[in-house]
């Protein structure tokens, strides 16, 4: 029996220029569920606020994965790579400004899941 999923993953280069392919990913699948437009936008803030812990500016070849997993009651946004050599000074007001954007989040090293509640679920 196949069972249909709604996940999504992407491995991207880490660093900025490549960050747009995971927010027009992340768009894609919130075109999936009733979220309003200020959640989607509130969603990709959060998405580009945890994806900026693992961005260089590009030394070495490291990457990013993203895996977007779409239930009846949530979407979950889980970021995976290699932490910055050195916490940003602005690590601290990204990560209030996920906190602000998500229902739920967890940073441990090299991981971070954002989690966003689908109130009318998907679409």
């Amino acid at each position: 029996m196949r069972t249909q999923t709604r996940d999504v993953a992407l491995t991207i280069p880490a660093t900025a220029g490549y960050l747009v392919l995971a927010r027009l990913a992340l768009s894609a699948v919130c075109r999936l569920t009733q979220l309003e437009p200020e959640e989607i936008a509130d969603i990709k803030l959060a998405v580009t606020e945890a994806s900026n812990e693992f961005i260089t500016n590009g030394e070495g070849a490291r990457q990013l994965a993203y895996v977007l997993q779409l239930d009846a009651d949530r979407l979950v946004v889980e970021i995976t790579g290699t932490p910055a050599a050195a916490p940003s000074p602005d690590q601290e007001l990204g990560r209030a400004i996920i906190e602000a954007t998500v229902d739920e989040s967890e940073f441990a090293q090299g991981h971070t899941v954002l989690t966003k509640r689908l109130a009318i679920g998907v679409g």
